[in-house]
């Protein structure tokens, strides 16, 4: 017996259009949000990379001092100990560019909630 019902899908816009946001941004054309959303992600995506790359160079030149029994052990602990430090600082810069980024614009989407609020407000109280 299946677990899902066979047949076709739903469509959630079509279902809850009250809830659908417009993703346009003003007098931008239709595929530019995409757009911007595509260069920003590849954006964050190689300052992770350069961070991570960076963070196990740096690791690299800083390994503990630990008498290993075999090249073995020696060659797997700096591989752990470089790879952990460049995981950290990668995902150090990735939050740092993340809140760079994220910052100016809840600061944006704020001011325009707050001028909508102001507008509903004066349109609300002029209403008989």
């Amino acid at each position: 017996m299946p677990r899902h019902p066979r047949g076709p899908v739903p469509d959630v816009f079509a279902a809850f259009p009250d809830q659908v946001e417009d993703a346009g941004g003003g007098d931008l054309p239709a595929g530019w949000s995409l757009v911007r959303s595509a260069g920003l992600t590849v954006v964050l995506m190689v300052l992770a990379g350069l961070g991570t790359v960076g963070g196990a160079w740096v690791a690299s030149g800083h390994t503990p001092d630990i008498a290993y029994t075999t090249l073995l052990w020696e060659g797997v602990a700096l591989v752990l100990w470089c790879g952990l430090w460049g995981l950290l600082s990668g995902a150090g810069s990735l939050a740092l560019g993340v809140l760079v980024v994220a910052l100016p614009w809840v600061r944006r989407r704020r001011r325009e909630g707050q001028a909508g609020v102001a507008v509903e407000g004066a349109t609300s109280t002029s209403s008989p």
